[in-house]
């Protein structure tokens, strides 16, 4: 789990230095919409979520997420949270990639290209939280413990900037 992350942090900085500053900012913007659409838009859909897919009653406790309190409904928000996240980004995606001219137009000097290189890595980290959050969701031993063995995992659900604490605030549900 800890190499798969690093190699998807090393492509966000390389993504990052070939973009630019402009560009990738504007891709660092479209990733933090993306997170707030979700945030204002997943509980209905993680209601109606109950109703169609089960949750495994054999789930054990969860090791990642200790702080939440109903492990089924914060699987469905976050389910919601995820897959509203993935529209809204493959949308601005879609949206951002007619600014790629940008990268063209700017100057191509090393400070374009160093904070090019540091909002990839932020940008990346954004997406992996968003990510790493439904997996640690998902009641499967395995992934559990992959996800409890890795430290970068765990730096990373527990320390992002804003968003792990909203995360874990927004997938609390009274039983």
């Amino acid at each position: 789990m800890t190499l798969i992350l690093l190699i998807i942090l090393i492509i966000g900085l390389i993504a990052g230095y070939r973009r630019g500053a402009v560009l990738q900012f504007m891709h660092l913007i479209g990733t933090v919409s993306a997170i707030v659409i979700a945030s204002l838009n997943y509980e209905a859909l993680g209601s109606r979520f109950y109703l169609v897919m089960p949750y495994p009653s054999t789930a054990q406790a969860n090791a990642v997420l200790t702080d939440v309190g109903n492990l089924e409904y914060a699987y469905y928000y976050m389910f919601a949270f995820f897959l509203i996240f993935l529209v809204s980004k493959i949308v601005i995606q879609i949206i951002v990639s007619g600014f790629d001219y940008l990268q063209q137009v700017t100057s191509d000097g090393m400070i374009q290209s160093i904070t090019g290189t540091v909002l990839g890595l932020i940008e990346a980290v954004y997406v992996l939280v968003v990510i790493l959050f439904f997996v640690a969701t998902i009641p499967y031993q395995p992934v559990q413990e992959a996800l409890a063995e890795s430290g970068i995992a765990s730096f990373i659900i527990e320390h992002t900037f804003i968003v792990s604490d909203k995360l874990i605030e927004w997938i609390q549900v009274e039983s």
